[in-house]
């Protein structure tokens, strides 16, 4: 894409990688990996919801905002039940396929049409503004080991 939103593309597309892995039972490791992804989930809600939420609601108004607040909640929501599930149930397969449809949805209405719609309204210093914001919010959560709760 090129832009402000680099950081959560390349986010969002190693996040799918994930999923499949998890999906597939090529993860040796799956409950280690299930607790990944839902760290590196909690951390990319949380980033969106610091840096991308805000934008949103002054580009594109507070409905489209709480919209967008609404699907993380739902996520989180999923995230937490599957921690309190036995890894490989089928209430477990059921929530975890849920949530990755969620996610797809998410990231795919997120590249295709609100980060280049954001991207066209801001001039250069702001998108330069938002691309370090990214940046050091992301490293922070790095840093800290944050899980976005």
């Amino acid at each position: 894409m090129g832009g402000p939103f680099d950081i959560l593309v390349e986010e969002h597309h190693a996040l799918e990688e994930r999923f499949a892995r998890l999906v597939s039972s090529a993860e040796p490791e799956p409950l280690s990996a299930q607790r990944e992804l839902l760290a590196l989930l909690r951390q990319h809600t949380w980033l969106e919801e610091r840096c991308l939420q805000p934008l949103v609601a002054r580009v594109e108004g507070r409905h489209r905002a709480r919209r967008l607040a609404e699907e993380s909640l739902a996520m989180r929501e999923l995230m937490d039940e599957l921690e309190e599930l036995p890894l490989g149930s089928a209430d477990w397969q059921a929530r975890f396929l849920a949530l990755e449809d969620l996610w797809a949805a998410h990231f795919q209405e997120e590249e295709r049409a609100l980060l280049p719609r954001l991207t066209t309204v801001l001039d250069p210093q702001e998108q330069q503004v938002l691309s370090l914001e990214l940046t050091r919010a992301r490293n922070a959560l790095r840093s800290r080991g944050h899980e976005g709760h």
